[in-house]
């Protein structure tokens, strides 16, 4: 069992995933798992894995808020987060361990995503150490945390419900010095929207897309001001509008939902409503 580290996942109907990944590190790591559909029947893998333990959350509180309740039980130099939807190793996380010994200051490190688009906005510095950079973003899908760093800055903001929580802590680790690093030789693919049964596609998609808008306009809120998010808003809130009528009259009512939800979470967030919105399940 490695020492060093603990793993935490934050879980939503996604019970075939996880299990997938606890057989992955039995007696290799311990693991965390919030799970936030309130299935207690999860608790069998406590039996059944020493390493492991699962924390069911009363109530859907979202992805930051049950990712800073597996965070809080940890007491492990380091925690890594792992989205299900992703494919990781156990010789990467033991390399990317091996990476955090040898750098030590930083906050956050992360692999490199195969099927991810980087581009110049994403490097702050290029080869600040051998196969590694220095990020202003990295995808959220597998953040190691350096725990003592981390304690200083906290951890994700629990007004988000759903998207852009790495981008806000990663922007408030920048903002406080703390490095956020890419260790370029250690390579994952993300699927990306995959983590939940595929029964609850259509539900799912409508919750992301509601989340998706509010979660937008609250950042930008949070770090550049109302009138600047509002602007950034805008846009998608126009044709938000403009699509939800075209797919009504239309009588589609999947994009019509789609649309829908949307408009309603850019109005949300314009009239600095909570992120209330959940998936009906």
């Amino acid at each position: 069992m490695n020492s060093n580290l603990t793993i935490v996942f934050v879980t939503y109907h996604s019970e075939k995933k996880l299990k997938k990944y606890l057989n992955q590190f039995k007696g290799l790591f311990k693991v965390i798992v919030v799970e936030n559909s309130g299935n207690k029947e999860l608790i069998k893998y406590e039996k059944k894995f020493s390493n492991i333990r699962i924390i069911i959350n009363k109530k859907n509180t979202g992805f930051g808020s049950g990712a800073n309740l597996g965070l809080s039980k940890v007491k492990t130099k380091y925690a890594l987060h792992i989205d299900l939807d992703t494919s990781l190793s156990n010789k990467s996380i033991k390399e990317l361990i091996f990476n955090a010994k040898k750098i030590q200051n930083f906050a956050i490190m992360g692999p490199k995503i195969k099927n991810f688009n980087y581009n110049k906005k994403h490097f702050l510095k290029k080869n600040v150490f051998k196969n590694t950079d220095e990020m202003n973003f990295i995808d959220g899908c597998c953040l190691l945390f350096n725990m003592h760093q981390m304690k200083k800055i906290g951890f994700f903001d629990s007004n988000f419900f759903l998207y852009f929580e790495e981008t806000d802590l990663i922007k408030r680790c920048i903002d406080n010095s703390k490095k956020v690093l890419m260790i370029n030789n250690i390579k994952i693919y993300h699927q990306g929207r995959s983590s939940s049964s595929s029964k609850l596609d259509s539900i799912i998609e409508e919750n992301r897309n509601w989340h998706y808008m509010w979660s937008k306009f609250y950042f930008f809120k949070k770090h550049y001001g109302y009138l600047f998010a509002s602007l950034i808003i805008s846009k998608h809130l126009s044709s938000s509008l403009i699509k939800f009528l075209f797919f009504l009259f239309k009588d589609d009512l999947i994009k019509k939902r789609k649309y829908r939800a949307r408009l309603s979470g850019c109005l949300n967030g314009l009239f600095l409503k909570k992120a209330w919105f959940r998936p009906k399940i």
